[in-house]
């Protein structure tokens, strides 16, 4: 409770944002698409919203329970990395050493949504926003969202959605 809090003093909405890419996506994928999945839960919403925002060609699912949470979304997925538009992961303390290699193998146009259904550890964001590669890091405390844009500055945004 007390990490929520936390995140919520730090955390801003729309309006807190000066990156466009950061600001389309917060205004017209999460806070103005119809939530008319079937999930409840907070977690799967972003999840579905995002993947239904950047519309990816094909989405590399790197964690088999994802999958199901995804099932209301019809988009290819892909078992090559390499070949993927969208990377879908669930952080846990086990792969946490998998998602980091995933990051370092990822390209310029690739985007990681990192779903937690339980807060991760500031070690782990922190993690991510001192990594060089990483430009972009938009953590929304259940997930969060990853990308190396060369073409973007280095920012990290903390977004109640």
């Amino acid at each position: 409770m007390f990490s929520y809090l936390h995140f919520l003093v730090k955390s801003t909405n729309q309006h807190g944002v000066h990156s466009p890419f950061v600001y389309n996506y917060i205004t017209k994928g999460l806070y103005q698409q119809k939530k008319d999945f079937s999930t409840p839960h907070k977690t799967n919403q972003w999840l579905l919203q995002s993947i239904q925002y950047f519309q990816p060609k094909t989405v590399y699912v790197s964690n088999i329970n994802l999958l199901n949470d995804i099932k209301e979304i019809s988009v290819e997925k892909t078992l090559d990395l390499s070949n993927a538009d969208l990377i879908l992961d669930h952080y846990t303390l086990e792969n946490h050493a998998r998602i980091l290699q995933t990051i370092n193998s990822m390209n310029n146009s690739q985007l990681l949504l990192i779903a937690s259904y339980k807060k991760y550890p500031k070690s782990f964001v922190d993690e991510l926003r001192k990594n060089p590669d990483i430009t972009l890091v938009v953590d929304f405390y259940y997930g969060c969202l990853i990308s190396k844009r060369t073409e973007q500055p280095k920012q990290n945004f903390f977004i109640r959605y």
